[in-house]
């Protein structure tokens, strides 16, 4: 099964130029956790993705405004995207590599085709297929799990954001 079977197709998306309150309005009105952040609506050629985590931890928690710039809080850097013809273990793998439960999914001249999340892995797989579905929550959980104990530690905690 390839990415292009699994994806949810057309996201939502965004660009550098529009507020985070637009993102998080979009994101509350989609259900969605992540918003490929695009050129400009007729290319469609990805430039990041935005989080609600991005959202949380570079906005809000650092004291900027919802009215800021996309392109001040999006993710730009080490990016982990598939392409369509990528097959679902391949997905699992990088998912599970970066610790991402979303991944977009890009054409050969990197547009925005659609984006994978470890849900479109499960409600799509056989039942055979569960331990993948199961690796990637057990790996992305242990890192939340991680996180919360060296906060609650006291400890200085840093932190990729993809």
């Amino acid at each position: 099964m390839k990415a292009r079977d699994v994806m949810t197709a057309h996201p939502s998306v965004i660009t550098p130029d529009e507020t985070i309150l637009r993102a998080a309005e979009l994101m509350r009105d989609r259900h969605v956790g992540m918003l490929p952040v695009i050129d400009n609506l007729s290319d469609r050629r990805l430039l990041g993705v935005l989080t609600d985590r991005d959202i949380v931890v570079r906005c809000i928690a650092a004291g900027h405004t919802m009215r800021c710039a996309i392109r001040d809080h999006m993710s730009t850097r080490r990016l982990t995207t598939v392409h369509l013809d990528d097959e679902v273990e391949t997905i699992a793998h990088k998912m599970r590599r970066d610790h991402i439960r979303r991944v977009p999914v890009v054409d050969h001249e990197d547009r925005v085709a659609g984006v994978v999340a470890v849900v479109d892995i499960a409600t799509r797989l056989e039942p055979s297929d569960a331990m993948l579905v199961e690796g990637l929550e057990r790996d992305a959980s242990a890192v939340v799990e991680q996180y919360v104990a060296r906060r609650s530690s006291g400890a200085r905690v840093e932190f990729r954001v993809d």
